[in-house]
């Protein structure tokens, strides 16, 4: 285990994380103050049209996410995932579901219970990413886990530029890409792995 490394990733994308999430939490308390952020009490909403009531499902709606949100959620995909970090309708196997908690009517107290599990978990995922890497190139570029944290970095710095925020996609593109090959690499390791034990198996049988 290459611990060093596993906590630098880890560093970097809490910190990262963290920024975002505080500035998402200003904007947003800014929205409350002026009355503009959006809030819902029940799943199934009801609209007037042409002296008919229309129903629609929140959790059916196409949400366009903020750029920080989507810098969050390409850079730490799982741990997005686990929490269900901002979704309208999250899993019930995710923390925000089994919590009960639906972004469409979150409360702050209950969004930081959230941000703050998604922070846990992305520090976990990084030092464990970072710590046994899955392989090691010539190059550290070149390796999924360094990769990601470099798309990662790079993207923090083009959104804080407001005349060029909009570029800091076509780095996290490039992060999601160096996600799937990461998954496939792991499933390449565990299949071999699993290949492995079960040939030494049979030679000991």
């Amino acid at each position: 285990m290459i611990w060093r490394r596993g906590l630098l990733l880890a560093g970097v994308h809490l910190a990262v994380a963290g920024a975002l999430i505080l500035w998402m939490e200003a904007r947003d308390e800014k929205y409350r103050e002026s009355g503009k952020i959006y809030s819902a009490t029940s799943q199934q909403q009801a609209v007037v049209q042409g002296g008919e009531a229309v129903s629609f499902d929140l959790c059916g709606m196409i949400v366009d996410y903020s750029i920080q949100e989507k810098i969050i959620g390409l850079a730490n995909f799982p741990a997005v995932n686990l929490t269900g970090w901002h979704l309208f309708c999250p899993p019930a196997w995710t923390v925000a579901g089994m919590l009960h908690i639906k972004f469409y009517s979150y409360k702050p107290t209950t969004e930081r219970q959230v941000d703050f599990g998604l922070l846990l978990l992305i520090s976990i995922q990084w030092f464990l990413i970072g710590g046994f890497p899955l392989i090691k190139p010539k190059r550290w570029w070149w390796e999924p886990g360094a990769f990601i944290t470099l798309c990662t970095v790079i993207a923090f710095i083009l959104v804080l530029i407001p005349w060029i925020y909009v570029l800091s996609g076509l780095p996290m593109l490039c992060a999601m890409l160096a996600w799937l090959y990461w998954f496939g690499l792991l499933v390449w390791k565990m299949l071999r792995g699993g290949w492995w034990l079960t040939k030494l198996a049979i030679r000991r049988g």
